[in-house]
Parts: structure tokens; C-alpha cells; sequence
């Protein structure tokens, strides 16, 4: 007779050690969205890169942008503070519950609970980076890729040699001269209270008519935010930034009261669908032609003037400093002075590197000049001149 053995039978699960880990538990909580996110993402990216410049125009920047443009204005662009400053606050609130969430989890497992929260910290962060990167493109960025603005108005991009250079600085410094006697025979620095107090509402309309004059969409209402405290954007070697998460514009409230006017039109320019900063320069001279205003003009023009003045004291360093000493207007150089002081006021943190990331940012999005497109704005007023010679310009 074969006896069988009987088999005892031990369930290890029953009784789990503290380390143990649970079969089939992940090391961290896996968001759901973040895969669909990335594809979202991945083919945004892709249609940016390889949609042709004439698509994006037609199906974004004239079919889409303008109905987010004007939905956005119509709900959270009510809100009566920036939305700059909302971004941030969402921006430390997030790093506030992340960090306490990292410390209640190694406090409740110190074995594992660092890997397990940084785990969960690593799928959050990268969520949230994946919104922000289809957001920028959807609320804004594929802008960058619309056809660019002499294409699209027909004329050439044109840079004037140093004898065309002098002579236009010389004229346009008579013509701004004209302009401020109509505001002011005084020839000190031109004072704040002179200024329009709502600059948004003065500058905004201007700039809408310059687009539609031109055949460009103006919707919605983009609003434009001096931010305070004062210097918060100059220490950064920046005078205004356009938000795109914001879908806001915003200048420095530090600024001169001389400057304010050209750079809220620029970033209003931004606000309304145009990425690359050259054309959003070219839009700001172009608002000073639509205004009846002498001392908007003069602030407006005073802004693409000293643009032409820095290539000729590049191209000619000695005879523009005489000229300039002896022949500008007097009014006109105490303004500029008065600019300079105010700038004094704000010194640069890091100038260096603000300058390498944006370069980065600006030829990321196809702008291979990186900070240079700056300067793009004088080929652009200068090409639009030649092909539009009307008594108006």
C-alpha cells in the first residue's frame, strides 16, 4: 500500500511584511490623461512644423485664432486684474500642495515613500507641461508659422544704406520736432500728466484700425496690463511680454511714460495673432498713423525713430553724435535723456542669460535670428515706405 504524503499548505499573503510590495501595484500613480496628452501634444507639434505657412494663415490665424481670440476676451478677459499674475499664483499654489504631498507620503512610508512620491511628482509635472505645450500652440503659438506680414500686404523688405539711413534720421527727427511743438513749445522733458491715463483704451483701437486697414482680422478685445511693482519686467532686460496663457499683454508699469505707447502696441499686436517680433513692431509705427493725437504719434514715432538713430550711430558713431548735439531738437534730446535716467532706475539681473533663452524660445518657434528680428522692424517700415510713397507716410 503507497501512503500518501499530505501537503501542507502555507499562504504567504496572508501575513505581508512592511516592505512588501502588493502584486500588480504600481511604484506610482499613473495619470490617465498623460498618454492621450502626449499624442495630442506630439501631433500638434508636427502639424506646426510641416502645415505650410499658407495654411496656417487661412485655418488658424484667420479661421480659429479670431474665434479664441474673441471668446477669450469675452469670459476670462473680463476679470478686472492680469492674468499674468493669476498664471503664477496657480503656478506657486501647484508647488506648495506638490512639495507638502512629497513630505505626507515619506512620512507615511520612509522606506519607499520618496520613490513613490517622486514617481507620482514625475507624471504630474509632466501633465502639466504637456497642457501648457497644447495650450501655447492652440491659444496662440501657431502664429508664429502664418505667412509673414510683407508677403501677405505685398511689398518687399528694404535696408537703406548709411547715406539713406542719415538722410531718413534727419527728416524723421524734423518731422518729430513738428510733432511735439503741436503738443508742447516747452522743451523739457514732456511730464506724465500729459499722458492718456487709460493708454489700453487710446492704443488698442488704433491698433485695430492699422490691421484692418491692411486686411487683418481684429477680433475681440485683447487687454493690455501695466504690471506692478515697477522694474518687475525691465530687471529682466524686458519692457512688456505677451502671456500666452494669459492671452494678455503686458508692459512694465517702470517704463517712461515716452515709451508706453509703442510698447503696448506691440504687445497688443502680439495679443492679436502675430508672433515674430519685427512685425509687431512694424504694427506699432503703423498705429501712430492712425492716430489724431500728436502726443501719441510723437511717443509712437519717437519709438521706430530711435531704432533708425542706433543703426547710424553704429554706421557713422561721429558725425551722428555732432549732429545729434547740434542739430536735434532740444525738447527731443531732453526726452531721450529723460528715457535713459528712467532706465538708470532699473538694472538688469542676468542680462546674459534672459538674452540666450530667449534666442532659444524665438528660434524654436522658426525665428532663426533669434533676438536680431528685433532690428527687422526697420527693413519692414522702410520696405512699406518704398512701395506705399503716400503724403500719409
Amino acid at each position: 500500500m503507497i501512503k500518501r504524503r499530505k501537503t501542507v499548505i502555507v499562504e504567504f499573503d496572508r501575513v505581508r511584511s512592511p516592505g512588501a510590495r502588493h502584486p500588480g501595484k504600481a511604484l506610482h500613480p499613473r495619470p490617465v490623461a498623460l498618454i492621450p496628452l502626449l499624442i495630442a501634444a506630439f501631433v500638434s507639434i508636427l502639424l506646426r512644423i510641416f502645415l505650410p505657412a499658407d495654411t496656417l494663415e487661412n485655418l488658424y490665424s484667420r479661421g480659429l485664432f479670431p474665434w479664441v481670440r474673441a471668446g477669450w476676451d469675452a469670459t476670462l478677459g473680463q476679470l478686472p486684474f492680469p492674468l499674468f499674475y493669476a498664471f503664477w499664483a496657480v503656478v506657486v499654489a501647484l508647488t506648495i500642495l506638490e512639495f507638502m504631498r512629497f513630505r505626507r507620503v515619506r512620512l507615511r512610508d520612509p522606506e519607499r515613500g520618496k520613490r513613490y512620491a517622486l514617481s507620482g511628482m514625475g507624471y504630474r509635472l509632466s501633465c502639466i507641461l504637456t497642457v501648457l505645450v497644447l495650450a501655447f500652440l492652440w491659444l496662440w503659438g501657431f502664429n508664429y508659422g502664418r505667412v509673414a506680414v510683407e508677403d501677405r500686404i505685398g511689398f518687399a523688405t528694404y535696408e537703406p544704406d548709411v547715406d539713406q539711413l542719415r538722410t531718413r534720421v534727419y527728416r524723421t527727427a524734423a518731422e518729430l520736432a513738428d510733432l511735439r511743438g503741436q503738443v508742447t513749445t516747452d522743451t523739457t522733458a514732456l511730464r506724465r500728466d500729459l499722458f492718456p491715463a487709460d493708454l489700453e483704451s487710446s492704443i488698442r483701437p488704433l491698433l485695430a484700425s492699422a490691421l484692418l486697414r491692411h486686411g487683418y482680422p481684429a477680433p475681440g478685445r485683447p487687454r493690455g496690463w501695466e504690471l506692478l511693482p515697477r522694474g518687475i519686467l525691465l530687471r529682466l532686460s524686458t519692457a512688456g511680454v505677451y502671456w500666452p496663457w494669459a492671452a494678455q499683454g503686458n508692459i512694465d508699469a517702470g517704463l517712461h511714460p515716452l515709451q508706453k505707447p509703442a510698447v503696448m502696441a506691440h504687445e497688443l499686436a502680439h495679443a492679436y495673432g502675430f508672433g515674430d517680433e519685427g512685425s509687431c513692431s512694424f504694427w506699432a509705427y503703423l498705429t501712430a498713423r492712425e492716430s489724431q493725437d500728436p502726443l501719441l504719434r510723437y511717443a509712437l514715432e519717437l519709438a521706430y525713430w530711435r531704432h533708425l538713430a542706433g543703426l547710424l550711430r553704429y554706421a557713422d558713431p561721429e558725425n551722428y553724435l555732432k549732429w545729434r548735439s547740434a542739430e536735434l531738437d532740444p525738447g527731443i534730446r531732453n526726452d531721450l535723456q529723460a528715457i535713459y535716467d528712467n532706465g538708470e532706475k532699473y538694472q538688469d539681473i542676468a542680462p546674459a542669460l534672459r538674452d540666450a533663452t530667449y534666442t532659444a524660445y524665438l528660434k524654436a518657434q522658426g525665428i532663426h535670428e533669434g533676438l536680431l528680428n528685433y532690428g527687422r522692424v526697420v527693413q519692414l517700415v522702410e520696405g512699406y515706405r518704398k512701395w506705399k510713397p503716400t503724403p500719409e507716410l
